[in-house]
């Protein structure tokens, strides 16, 4: 499909209504081919996503998440798991999960549709991103605040980030710029051009000192591209041309801050995040989705159609594939760095555990369709999300607990967690 099919079919698919992806932290890019399959990968990380982002994307960041930073102020007595639930039609809902008592509070209804959602490093503040619309939930009252409107552009925010120091969260649309919004004052401000060309945004990661953010930009054809921005004045700097592109692509910065990872089709290319140029990209097979990177930094966990491979990150070499048999669409370690978990939104929603010590695949816990998952800070408990429950699993003994009924049928969820 050439660049302008592809722009056409996404304005229209989009007409109307924001665009879905993780958070986790995990990006609507992600989000768009996982919810057709249930749509492709989520990020954060990375938010990771997500996952960070968090995703990250997450994760990573997702994809559209935030890295661990420092963290200042309020701590809940217990950690409060969120899912933010999506669907067509009808307005999104917040759902706040006790994690002390395993049960669903009351939900939380916004205006319109929203697609990304992240929360700030003192867990105070969760930010959920809608039609060119950002709003405030706070996590202490359960309250949606005031509509933060971010004007004619980004017309559909598909993914928000927030940086580790909590200042600053980032608004990423679809064929437009980012949009930086003050969490001290809630106000957006001046937006971020980003020479994309014919590829959309999609997730941002941070460097654990919150100075620099990268967002990548995948191109339909050839490669993809990572712009550094400076948190501090908010701009932009010269693209870095990556591997194999495609709208898989997720992005995981090492604790030490000193690289990024951009996985793609088939490759996860390093950046020297000092001096911002790419290294040799690094073959994992095909389909290079969500990545995750041990507490300690030693390793790389990519996801692909079937398997998760390992890189070392001392010599940037890739190990034997960890076969899971289901499609990895979201990824994430415990804080320990003991157990990676693989979530796969497939009609037969599965979470997986793998053992880090020997790159092991344990028994799939079977969930059900579209699963999305969370870890609580301490790393005892992980939450998985399906479109209408929510079921604790034990990460020490990796068997599920109680279902917590969801009062909502046929909406996907994208999760979020209080430090």
């Amino acid at each position: 499909m050439d660049d302008t099919a592809l722009r056409k079919l996404l304005d229209t698919t989009l007409d109307g209504e924001p665009p879905l992806g993780p958070i986790a932290q995990n990006s609507l890019l992600a989000g768009i081919k996982r919810r057709r399959r249930l749509r492709v990968r989520a990020a954060a990380g990375s938010v990771a996503a997500a996952a960070a982002i968090a995703v990250a994307i997450a994760a990573g960041i997702g994809a559209l998440g935030h890295a661990p930073g420092p963290v200042t102020g309020h701590r809940a007595a217990a950690p409060t798991v969120y899912f933010a639930y999506v669907k067509p039609g009808t307005p999104s809902t917040v759902i706040p999960i006790s994690t002390t008592t395993s049960t669903a509070g009351k939900p939380i209804r916004l205006r319109g549709l929203f697609g990304a959602v992240a929360i700030t490093p003192d867990g105070k503040t969760l930010y959920a991103a809608g039609q060119n619309t950002v709003v405030p939930i706070s996590t202490a009252t359960k309250t949606a605040g005031n509509p933060i409107r971010l004007g004619g552009s980004p017309r559909t925010p598909f993914g928000i980030a927030i940086t580790p120091d909590g200042k600053t969260a980032y608004a990423v649309g679809l064929w437009g710029p980012i949009i930086p919004i003050s969490t001290a004052t809630d106000t957006p401000g001046k937006p971020i051009r980003i020479p994309i060309g014919a590829g959309s945004l999609g997730p941002i990661a941070f460097t654990p000192d919150a100075k620099t953010a990268y967002a990548l930009h995948p191109v339909p054809k050839g490669a993809g591209t990572i712009t550094p921005i400076n948190t501090a004045t908010n701009t932009a700097g010269k693209p870095i041309r990556v591997g194999p592109g495609g709208l898989g692509l997720s992005i995981a910065v090492a604790p030490d801050g000193r690289t990024a990872y951009v996985a793609g089709s088939g490759t996860v290319t390093p950046i020297n995040t000092v001096t911002n140029t790419a290294g040799k990209p690094i073959r994992v097979g095909p389909g290079a989705g969500p990545i995750a990177v041990t507490p300690d930094g030693k390793t790389l966990y990519v996801a692909g159609s079937g398997t998760v491979t390992p890189i070392n990150t001392v010599t940037n070499t890739a190990g034997k594939p960890i076969h899971i048999g289901v499609n990895a669409d979201q990824i994430a370690i415990t804080p320990d760095g003991t157990t990676l978990y693989v979530a796969s939104t497939g009609t037969m929603g599965a979470v997986v555990p793998i053992s880090t010590a020997t790159n092991t695949a344990g028994n799939p816990i079977r969930i059900g369709a579209g699963v999305t998952i969370a870890i609580t800070p301490d790393g005892k408990t992980l939450y998985a999300a399906t479109v209408n429950k929510v079921i604790p699993i034990s990460t020490a003994t990796s068997t599920p607990g109680k279902p917590i009924p969801i009062p909502i049928r046929g909406a996907h969820p994208f999760p979020v967690i209080t430090p």
